[in-house]
C-alpha cells in the first residue's frame, strides 16, 4: 500500500492499466472455462439419462455413450 503513495502519477497510471489488462485476461479464461463446464454438464446429463431407463442391450448402450462423449458439445 505504501509503494502506491510513493508513485507518480504515470506509473499509477501503468499500474492501473496493467491490472485492467490482467482483469480482462481473468474473465476471458473464465468464459473459456464456464463454456467447457456447460458442454460437460450436458454429456453427462444426456449419459445419465440413458441409465435411467434399464436396457437389456448393453451394446447399445455402450454406443449410445461413446456417441453422445464424441458429438455433444462440440464447437
Amino acid at each position: 500500500m505504501s509503494d502506491y503513495m510513493h508513485m507518480t502519477l504515470e506509473h499509477l497510471r501503468q499500474e492501473h492499466a496493467e491490472l485492467l489488462a490482467f482483469n480482462e485476461e481473468l474473465d476471458r479464461r473464465c468464459k473459456a472455462h464456464k463454456a467447457d463446464a456447460q458442454k460437460f454438464k450436458k454429456k453427462v446429463d444426456m449419459i445419465e439419462s440413458l441409465f435411467v431407463v434399464p436396457s437389456n442391450d448393453h451394446q447399445m448402450t455402450l454406443k449410445a455413450i461413446k456417441t453422445v462423449i464424441e458429438r455433444v458439445g462440440e464447437s
